[in-house]
């Protein structure tokens, strides 16, 4: 392993523990207006891109007024509940974030979601001021599992890839990082890791304390 120079963070489930609010959020706006929606159903579109969500609740469901309405519903929805309650910070978020500052490490958000989305989750926790840039979802013609989103968020650090590390927690978001070939860390949320997440990244962390740890384990053995 390089020097580690620049770290491109997924948001959804690797900095915050953002699935099972979207789950209740969207849970709590079908039951409103009827419509039959699942864990299951959900969870088989955990890790793409909103956009990619939506065109399958229109050809799922065949009900165009009753999906229009529930994606109105659901944004609403979640901004009220983040602009309440916050969002949860994934553990050693806030340790990593300082740790790579404190080093002088370029910090950038490669996140599926939309951009001014990952504005305002930024801004709401007041994270804004740690990274270079963000990418969002709709910057990008390609959501993971395509490559596309990774190399935007690299093209501007002026940083090597072999210097590059990748953070995710979906098998989506590895399989961008593998195809993007710059080395990718895990660090499990909903679903634990298999083979094809084991064969794909540099290590699998449980938490990014862990993740930190590892950097700097890297760098204090590249100094010996």
């Amino acid at each position: 392993m390089k020097q580690i120079k620049a770290v491109i963070f997924d948001m959804d489930g690797l900095m915050f523990d953002t699935e099972t609010m979207y789950y209740k959020v969207n849970k709590e706006v079908a039951d409103l207006i009827g419509m039959d929606f699942s864990y299951d159903y959900y969870s088989k579109y955990i890790g793409i891109s909103d956009e990619e969500f939506h065109r399958n609740l229109y050809l799922d469901f065949n009900d165009d007024e009753k999906v229009t309405l529930f994606i109105k519903k659901t944004s609403e929805r979640l901004i009220e509940v983040i602009e309440r309650d916050g969002l949860i910070k994934k553990p050693g978020l806030l340790e990593l974030l300082d740790y790579l500052a404190e080093n002088q490490i370029k910090k950038v958000v490669a996140s599926s979601n939309i951009n001014s989305v990952v504005s305002f989750f930024l801004k709401r926790e007041n994270l804004e001021g740690y990274f270079d840039y963000f990418i969002g979802g709709n910057e990008v013609k390609r959501a993971k599992p395509d490559a596309e989103i990774f190399e935007k968020a690299w093209s501007d650090l002026g940083v090597e890839k072999e210097n590059t590390l990748i953070l995710e927690d979906s098998l989506n978001g590895i399989r961008a990082a593998y195809d993007a070939q710059i080395n990718v860390i895990m660090v499990p949320d909903i679903f634990e890791a298999g083979d094809e997440e084991i064969r794909k990244t540099l290590a699998i962390h449980k938490d990014l304390q862990q993740v930190k740890n590892f950097i700097h384990d890297t760098h204090a053995l590249l100094t010996m």
